[in-house]
């Protein structure tokens, strides 16, 4: 279930936009409604789980512009998908600095309602696609792959590299290979590489790009190498 926040200070407004998600979604999502961007602050710093990951936002919100309470709340709470609404389009020249999934114009339609709704899942569905799970006897932890330097097994315990912290968990390197994306390369029975992060590829071994050197087991290199190309070939097309 997704949640999404309307915040509008028209009842009218907000009403309206509640019966027509709630007609074309039903328990699909679960619906907030707020008077105001100083009011979904305060809700959401009070109790974080609160958040949405959806912000219906009228451009013009009461008690603090749309525009800013959008890019405060991204700020605090992080990738929270963000759709204006206006009935006055010449007042949305600053819109784009809180990154909006879409603008819509008052009265808001149906049709363009669902479609910015749908993109915005959308894009939350590709990111969580681009995650990885993992899970150990004292914690649960959502980490984004591309932040996954690369991953280290020794004795089933793995130690996942990121750019910001190192996880241990227990599970095989080969189950945890399966679920990242293709992006990853086994150059050793025991590390996964994330293939953006290097910077040299050698049988001496893999250097990142922080000058982290990774080995490389004969057996892997030919295929590694040539995983690696095909990679480089990906990116530069």
């Amino acid at each position: 279930m997704r949640k999404i926040a309307i915040c509008d200070s028209s009842c009218e407004v907000v009403e309206a936009i509640c019966r027509m998600l709630a007609a074309q979604y039903g328990k699909e999502l679960q619906l907030a409604t707020y008077s105001s961007g100083e009011e979904l602050l305060r809700a959401w710093q009070k109790d974080e789980r609160k958040k949405a990951d959806i912000i219906l936002m009228d451009v013009k919100a009461e008690g603090a512009n749309g525009i800013i309470a959008a890019k405060q709340v991204r700020e605090i709470f992080g990738d929270v998908k963000v759709i204006f609404s206006t009935g006055e389009l010449e007042c949305t020249e600053d819109i784009f600095e809180a990154d909006p999934v879409y603008l819509l114009v008052k009265p808001v339609k149906p049709d363009r309602l669902f479609e910015a709704v749908d993109r915005a899942i959308g894009q939350i569905e590709e990111r969580e696609a681009a995650s990885v799970t993992l899970i150990s006897k004292s914690f649960i932890a959502r980490v984004r792959a591309e932040e996954i330097w690369y991953v280290e097994s020794e004795r089933r315990v793995l130690t996942v590299h990121t750019c910001e912290e190192d996880i241990r968990v227990n599970m095989k390197l080969g189950d945890l290979e399966e679920r990242l994306p293709e992006y990853f390369v086994r150059v050793h029975q025991s590390y996964l590489v994330n293939m953006k992060q290097i910077r040299v590829f050698s049988a001496k071994g893999v250097e990142l790009s922080d000058g982290k050197l990774i080995p490389v087991s004969r057996p892997r290199y030919a295929k590694a190498k040539e995983i690696f190309l095909q990679f480089l070939g990906e990116r530069i097309d």
